[in-house]
């Protein structure tokens, strides 16, 4: 897991060659005004959803995992609850759609606000989009990256 500023993405460049490209159009700042949905960047390489959301209840929010793609998780309005968990044991895992849900005993936890960015790495344990108390509207962009 890697948390930080926007302004300091450039970091983080040199671990993946479509992580440098996800990275790119970030800074560029456009992703802010694209609509809801999936919008390609590089075709199935790197590719970004705009989703609006009320935040999950943690609780109940089971931790995800990825195999294929890395996520940038990226809020334009709202700020969110992201657990980040220790090495999980998987119940289920859905190939076609690069997702699994996995069990975890050991969490950290983080808020995500705009100007902030969350890059979760593959079968990295995570629940994004979650409320801290009080359910908010959240809208935000989810970068996947191919590795």
């Amino acid at each position: 897991m890697i948390f930080d500023k926007i302004k300091n993405i450039d970091l983080y460049r040199g671990l993946y060659p479509n992580l440098d490209i996800a990275i790119d159009y970030i800074k560029k700042g456009e992703y802010v005004n694209l609509p809801v949905g999936k919008h390609e960047i590089v075709g199935k390489d790197v590719f970004v959803s705009v989703i609006e959301i009320e935040g999950k209840d943690v609780a109940t929010t089971p931790f995800e995992i990825h195999k294929q793609y890395l996520d940038i998780h990226v809020d334009i309005t709202g700020c969110e609850l992201i657990e980040t968990g220790d090495v999980g044991t998987e119940t289920s895992f859905d190939e076609g759609r690069d997702f699994g849900i996995v069990e975890c005993e050991n969490k950290v936890s983080t808020h995500l606000c705009p100007e902030d960015f969350y890059i979760c790495m593959l079968d990295e344990p995570h629940k994004p989009a979650c409320a801290d108390g009080e359910k908010i509207a959240i809208k935000k962009c989810i970068f996947k990256v191919l590795v």
